[in-house]
C-alpha cells in the first residue's frame, strides 16, 4: 500500500476533532478494508479510487426495540465511531463491538467500505464485550445517551426522481430536533402514606417561533402550498363609477380614497407582541416606580430606626446622668466637704422652711399660727447650728489637706505647650526648694521615737542654718533647740503645743520666697465688714459698676442656693460655645451668680415652654443659632427641649408669634440688666488675659511664676 493510500485511509473527522494520536491502530491479523482487498492474481492499479466526501446516516441497533441513528462522514473509520459512541454512552471504547451480517467489523475499516441498504443507510449491531471486564454493571443506556448529552436523531429521506427538478433521485439527511422545554418546579406535595410526589402541571407549549434562531428549516407546508381563489358576496351595496345613459356619467368621489401599500410581513405572534407593546411599557414603568418606592421606603425606614435608636440611647444616657446626679447629691448631703456642698444643705433647709410655712399658713390662724412659726424657728435654728458645726469640723479636718495641696501646687515645675504641641517643663530653684522642704515638713508631723526624733531635729537645724533670711528664723530655730533640750534632760514633758508651733512656722518658711520683696498688691476696704482685702477676695459680677463688697459679705446677703446647679449650667454653655468655635463669646466672662440672676429674675426659674421648675434639668441654649451666646440671645429650656430647639432652622415658622414676641421682650430686659457686659468684656481684653478665654487649661502656661 502506498503512502497516499495509507494517508487516505486515515481521514480525520472534522466534526468530532479526533486527534491523530487517538486514532485506532491496525491490530495484527486484522483483515484489510473491503475497498482495498486484492489478490495476487489481480493487477495493482496505479491510480487511486476517488470517493466523494459526504455525510451518511448510520443506524445502531442495540436490541429489537432500541435503535438510534447518527450522521458521520463516509470516510470515517469504525474505530473513530466507537470512540464517539463510547464518549456519549460513557463507556470504554474497547468494550464496544460493531457487527454487520453477524460479522465483527475491525476498527480500521472505513465507513464507506461497509454495506448499505437501498436508502443509503449503514446499519450495524452495537454490542458490549463482557469478557474479561471487572465492571459487569456497565451497559448501553439510552437515557445517558439522550438526557445527559441531549443529542439529536437523524433520518435519511429518499426523494424519487419524479419529485426533483433534474429527474434524479436524491438522499436527504434530516435532523430531528427535540423542541421540548425544561419544565420548572412550581409546587407539589408528598403523600405521607405512599411516599409518592404529586407536582403541579406546567404547559408544554414552547417559546414563540420568532424567539428561536433561524436555521434554514424546510417544512412540508412551505413546499406544497397552493393558492386558491374563492368568490364572496359583499356585506352591503357599494357604489361604483358607471354610465347612467349615453350622455350622462355617474362619478364617485375619490376624496376619501387611500392606497394600501403592503408593509413588512409579520407573524401573528409578532403582531400580537406589537399590539401589547404599550401594555408592556406600562408594566415596566409600573414595576420600576414600585421598585423606586420600595427602595425609598426602605431607606426612610432605616433612617427612622436609626433615629429611634439614637433617641433611645439619648434617653438612656439622660436617665443615667439623672441617677448619677441624684446619687451624688445623696452622698453630698451625708458627707459634705466643700462650700458648695454646704450651700446645698442650706438650700435644703430653705426649701423645707418654705414648705412648712405654706403648711402652717394653710392649716393655722391667729395664736396657733404664731406658735407654729415659733416652733418652726427653733427647728430651723437647730438645723442651721448642726450644719454649721459640721462645716467647722470639716474645715478643721481639711486644713492639713489644703496645706498639702498648696505645697504640691507650689512645688510643680512650670509647664506650657511649645512648638508642635510639645509640652515643656521648666523646674526652677524655688520649686526644687519647696519640694525639698515639703518632704521635711511631712516627716516633721510623723510620730517618732525619742532617739529618731533627736537625730531628725539635728538634721532640721542643719537645714535651717541656710534659711537665715526668713523673718521668723530665730523663733523657729529656738523652738527646735528647746525641744532638743527637753528630750535630752527632762524626764517628763509635754511638747505637743511646741510641735504645733514648729509646724506652723515651718509651713510659713516653705511659703517664704527669697529675693526682692514683691510690690504691694492693690487692695481696698469692704463697705460691709470694713476689712481691707485684695481685689481677688471681692465678688465680681457683670452687672456691677464698681467693686465694693467682698465675697464673704456678698454671699451672706444672698439666700441659700444650689451653686453647683448654676455652675453646671455655665459649664454646659462653655462646652457648647467651644464646640461652635466661638471663644470670644460673652459666655466666658459670665459668673455662676450671673446665671442664677438670669434664671431667677428673667426666666422666673422655669422653662419657657414646659414651665418645668427643676433646676437640675434647666439649660440656657442660644435662641438664634447663628449669633454668639449672650444674655439677650438665650432661652431657658430643659435638656431635651434644648436638643429639639437646636434642630430648628427657622424659628418664626415653628414657634407661635406671641411666644416669639414674649421671648423678644425678655431679651430686651436682659439687655438692660447686662448693659455693662460689653464694657467688662473690653476691659477683660485690655488686661492682657484675653487669650485665656475659652481655651483648655492644659494649653495655658503659668507665666506669672517665671
Amino acid at each position: 500500500m502506498s503512502a497516499e493510500e495509507r494517508a487516505r485511509g486515515y481521514v480525520c473527522n472534522v466534526q468530532l476533532h479526533v486527534e491523530p494520536s487517538e486514532r485506532p491502530k491496525l491490530p495484527p491479523g486484522c483483515p484489510p478494508p473491503l475497498d482495498s482487498r486484492s489478490t495476487e492474481s489481480e493487477p495493482q492499479h496505479s491510480e487511486e479510487c476517488c470517493v466523494e466526501l459526504e455525510n451518511v446516516t448510520v443506524k445502531f441497533r442495540l436490541s429489537d426495540s432500541e435503535i438510534l441513528a447518527q450522521v458521520y462522514p463516509n470516510c470515517m473509520l469504525l474505530g473513530e465511531i466507537k470512540q464517539d459512541l463510547a464518549r456519549k454512552f460513557e463507556v470504554a471504547p474497547e468494550w464496544l463491538v460493531l457487527r454487520q451480517d453477524n460479522r465483527i467489523l475491525c476498527n480500521s475499516v472505513p465507513l464507506n467500505s461497509t454495506a448499505l441498504d437501498e436508502y443509503g443507510i449503514h446499519e450495524f449491531q452495537l454490542e458490549m464485550n463482557k469478557g474479561g471486564r471487572e465492571d459487569q454493571t456497565s451497559k448501553l443506556d439510552l437515557d445517558v445517551y439522550y438526557d445527559k448529552h441531549r443529542l439529536a436523531d437523524f433520518i435519511t429521506v429518499q426523494i424519487s426522481g419524479d419529485d426533483t427538478q433534474d429527474g434524479q433521485s436524491k438522499t436527504v439527511v434530516v435532523e430531528i430536533e427535540n423542541a421540548a422545554i425544561v419544565k420548572p418546579f412550581l409546587c407539589g406535595y408528598r403523600d405521607q402514606n405512599t411516599g409518592k410526589e404529586y407536582l403541579d402541571a406546567f404547559t408544554q407549549t414552547g417559546p414563540y417561533f420568532d424567539k428561536m434562531k433561524y436555521r434554514k428549516y424546510k417544512t412540508r407546508d412551505t413546499q406544497t402550498w397552493e393558492q386558491k381563489e374563492k368568490t364572496l358576496n359583499t356585506a352591503h351595496e357599494q357604489s361604483v363609477q358607471c354610465h347612467l345613459d349615453g350622455i350622462n356619467i355617474l362619478y364617485v368621489s375619490a376624496a376619501n380614497d387611500f392606497t394600501i401599500v403592503p408593509g413588512k410581513y409579520q407573524t401573528f405572534a409578532q403582531k400580537e407582541r406589537a399590539e401589547r407593546k404599550l401594555e408592556k411599557i406600562l408594566l415596566i414603568q409600573r414595576n420600576w416606580r414600585r421598585w423606586i418606592l420600595w427602595k425609598y421606603i426602605h431607606l426612610r425606614a432605616q433612617d427612622y430606626r436609626r433615629l429611634v435608636q439614637n433617641r433611645e440611647h439619648e434617653d438612656e444616657r439622660y436617665e443615667k446622668c439623672v441617677e448619677q446626679r441624684m446619687e451624688r447629691h445623696r452622698v453630698i448631703k451625708q458627707f459634705p466637704r466643700n462650700k458648695d456642698d454646704f450651700d446645698l444643705l442650706y438650700a435644703e433647709v430653705a426649701r423645707w422652711k418654705k414648705a412648712e410655712l405654706k403648711r402652717i399658713t394653710a392649716n393655722y390662724e391667729g395664736p396657733a399660727r404664731i406658735a407654729e412659726v415659733n416652733i418652726l424657728l427653733d427647728k430651723e435654728i437647730q438645723l442651721l447650728n448642726g450644719v454649721e458645726r459640721q462645716r467647722n469640723l470639716v474645715y478643721k479636718a481639711m486644713e492639713d489637706f489644703r496645706k498639702d495641696q498648696l505645697l504640691k501646687e507650689m512645688g510643680k515645675p512650670i509647664e506650657w505647650v511649645g512648638y508642635k504641641d510639645s509640652k515643656i517643663h521648666m523646674d526652677l530653684l524655688s520649686t526644687q526648694r519647696v519640694r525639698f522642704l515639703t518632704e521635711i515638713y511631712k516627716d516633721l508631723r510623723k510620730p517618732r521615737s525619742k532617739e529618731d526624733r533627736l537625730d531628725f531635729i539635728r538634721q532640721v537645724m542643719a537645714v535651717l542654718t541656710e534659711e537665715t533670711c526668713f523673718p521668723n528664723f530665730p523663733e523657729l530655730f529656738d523652738l527646735f533647740d528647746r525641744e532638743k533640750n527637753l528630750l535630752l534632760y527632762a524626764k517628763s514633758f509635754d511638747v505637743e503645743i511646741l510641735r504645733k508651733r514648729q509646724t506652723m512656722l515651718f509651713f510659713d518658711l516653705i511659703k517664704f520666697q527669697k529675693g526682692e520683696p514683691k510690690q504691694r498688691i492693690p487692695s481696698r476696704m469692704c463697705i460691709v465688714c470694713k476689712k481691707v482685702k485684695t481685689y481677688a477676695e471681692f465678688a465680681i459680677r457683670t452687672r456691677q459698676s464698681h467693686v465694693d463688697t467682698c465675697k464673704h459679705c456678698y454671699y451672706l446677703k444672698l439666700i441659700a442656693t444650689e451653686n453647683t446647679v448654676y455652675q453646671s449650667i455655665l459649664r454646659c454653655i462653655h462646652r457648647d460655645e467651644r464646640k461652635r468655635k466661638c471663644t470670644t463669646s460673652f459666655a466666658f466672662v459670665m459668673q455662676p451668680d450671673d446665671v442664677r440672676h438670669i434664671i431667677d429674675k428673667i426666666w422666673h426659674g422655669h422653662s419657657a415652654l414646659s414651665k418645668t421648675e427643676n433646676l437640675s434639668e434647666l439649660r440656657l441654649p442660644r435662641w438664634n443659632k447663628s449669633d454668639d451666646w449672650a444674655p439677650w440671645n438665650c432661652i431657658c429650656l430643659t435638656e431635651r427641649e434644648t436638643r429639639d430647639h437646636y434642630k430648628i432652622d427657622d424659628i418664626e415658622k415653628v414657634y407661635d408669634p406671641k411666644f416669639v414676641l414674649h421671648i423678644g421682650n425678655l431679651h430686651m430686659l436682659a439687655r438692660s440688666l447686662f448693659h455693662t457686659l460689653a464694657a467688662v468684656a473690653t476691659e477683660f481684653q485690655e488686661t492682657g488675659q484675653w487669650w485665656k478665654v475659652g481655651m483648655n487649661k492644659q494649653r495655658s502656661s503659668k507665666l506669672d511664676a517665671v
